[in-house]
């Protein structure tokens, strides 16, 4: 569960901030109060699948779109495991997660590249996805079973 909090957070720390070198998330990281070293976080951005991009003159990480049928994919046990409900209203798919995990559960969801998803807002413990209408019922119906699993079971 270590592992998967720190990977959580690398995923918050990538979204917020243009961290571009491995060493900067392992300063961020133990400034934080994760022990970490270089060959961790090294571990963590290849199981994240992050790669680095140049933007505006700088390289920074970001998350890579990721399959979205591919249960067994960390970010997917990540979801699985902080992920407490899936209500579909409307166009709205609301997500209720752990306090604190909402936004890194936000981030993998951006990183699904889903067709009919208009965009996302994540708060501390809640996600809205605003979705074409046409597809919230699948989106939604996809996002629960992952609260299926006999991990998500043995968190209850």
């Amino acid at each position: 569960m270590a592992c998967d909090n720190r990977r959580l957070r690398i995923l918050e720390l990538i979204k917020k901030c243009n961290v571009g070198k491995q060493e900067q998330l392992v300063e961020l990281l133990n400034a934080e109060g994760f022990n970490v070293t270089q060959a961790t976080v090294s571990r963590d951005i290849n199981e994240l699948g992050l790669k680095k991009i140049k933007e505006n003159g700088a390289f920074r990480y970001v998350q890579t779109s990721r399959d979205f049928d591919a249960g067994e994919d960390k970010t997917s046990s990540i979801f699985k495991q902080t992920v407490h409900s899936v209500v579909a209203n409307g166009n709205l798919i609301i997500i209720k997660t752990l306090a604190g995990s909402a936004n890194a559960v936000c981030a993998i969801i951006d990183g699904f590249e889903l067709d009919g998803v208009f965009g996302t807002i994540a708060g501390d413990d809640c996600i809205f996805v605003a979705a074409d209408s046409s597809v919230v019922d699948q989106i939604a119906a996809r996002f629960s079973s992952y609260l299926t699993s006999d991990s998500a079971k043995s968190r209850k």
